[in-house]
């Protein structure tokens, strides 16, 4: 072997010596800063919303993949739809890896449609993963809808848990879409207290319910018969509900298309996960690769399993371009949501 090739082979050992040692003093400092602190996963709903099963699920499995072993725990901070946890995680939290939530999807587009009140660019989030993709459904108890033709036969009422919320939008800009008259009304804290609504007759159900919650939550009246699903919202059908109508298929004008995919679309990351802006991006990638480790976790993957969990998960890498290209849609497109939405009057 000549002299120059001994030289290049002694060079790429020191190399490969340097990048490990790096990547292991790496390593023992992320160990050394996560070592008996506390992380915060931000939900923003109070307990019994699969938004927080979903959570609750994940933390009890991540804590082992972070270095150091931390302890994690969920803060609850409920409030318009999520959006109030969302808002909190954008610009208040802190911003050292030890904070991290699952918003509502649908908070992505409120800088959209409502930039005088909503003060964070979801593009800059840290995303971590997603956890499932989602398909919308509206459900009801009322024993007269159990098809999209009983929807368009009477006025129908739905519960929401606020103006900013998947129970408000999906409602509204479905009944659009469609020629249906929906009338939401607003104020329930959870999705689980307008169940108790429908059950009493105070409203026919609500929309927004998430084909995943369908199988969690509310698989007994699903299956039973007592919960009806006549209509779903997704830029694909789900397997599980192939005969129900999807409301994209039904659109048929490029405008109704691009309103529909700015409302659904944000359900193709449907719990995600996200840190808040400005944290280093080295702790960023120790989140990541957490989240990648957990879903690979054969203790995780079997209490999914046995709670009926979807997870058909993202990469965090991947969601940031899925946002962006949501906030692209049309402004004229844009202006006929925050219409629809009564953006001005809220």
């Amino acid at each position: 072997m000549g002299r120059r090739a001994t030289l290049n082979l002694t060079c790429a050992a020191v190399g490969l010596a340097t990048v490990l040692a790096s990547t292991a003093v790496m390593a023992q400092d992320a160990a050394s800063f996560y070592r008996g602190r506390t992380v915060q996963a931000v939900v923003g709903y109070p307990p019994g919303s699969t938004f927080e099963l979903y959570l609750r699920v994940y933390i009890r499995h991540v804590g082992k993949h972070l270095p150091g072993n931390p302890t994690v725990i969920i803060q609850h901070m409920p409030g318009a739809g999520s959006l109030t946890a969302t808002s909190y995680l954008a610009s208040v939290a802190t911003k050292d890896g030890t904070v991290f939530g699952m918003p509502n999807p649908v908070n992505t587009i409120e800088p959209l449609l409502d930039p005088v009140r909503t003060k964070f660019d979801p593009r800059t989030f840290n995303w971590i993963g997603n956890l499932n993709t989602e398909i919308s459904t509206c459900s009801f108890w009322a024993k007269d809808i159990k098809t999209l033709d009983d929807m368009k036969k009477r006025e129908v009422t739905v519960g929401s848990t606020g103006p900013a919320s998947g129970s408000t939008i999906d409602a509204v800009v479905l009944g659009n879409l469609l020629g249906l008259k929906i009338k939401v009304v607003t104020g329930y804290r959870v999705l689980t207290d307008i169940k108790l609504a429908s059950e009493r007759g105070e409203v026919d159900g609500f929309c927004g319910l998430l084909v995943s919650a369908l199988k969690t939550d509310y698989a007994d009246e699903w299956k039973s018969g007592k919960l009806s699903v006549p209509i779903q919202m997704g830029l694909t059908k789900h397997n599980d509900i192939a005969s129900v109508p999807n409301a994209f298929d039904l659109v048929t004008s490029e405008e109704d298309k691009q309103l529909f995919r700015l409302i659904f679309g944000p359900w193709a990351y449907g719990r995600p996960l996200f840190a808040p802006p400005g944290v280093p991006a080295d702790r960023v990638a120790i989140l990541r690769a957490a989240f990648k480790a957990t879903l690979a976790d054969p203790e995780f993957v079997a209490e999914a399993k046995k709670l009926n969990m979807e997870i058909n998960p993202t990469d965090g890498e991947k969601i940031t371009p899925i946002v962006d290209a949501i906030l692209k849609t049309p402004e004229p497109v844009v202006a006929r949501a925050r219409s629809l939405l009564g953006v001005d009057k809220r």
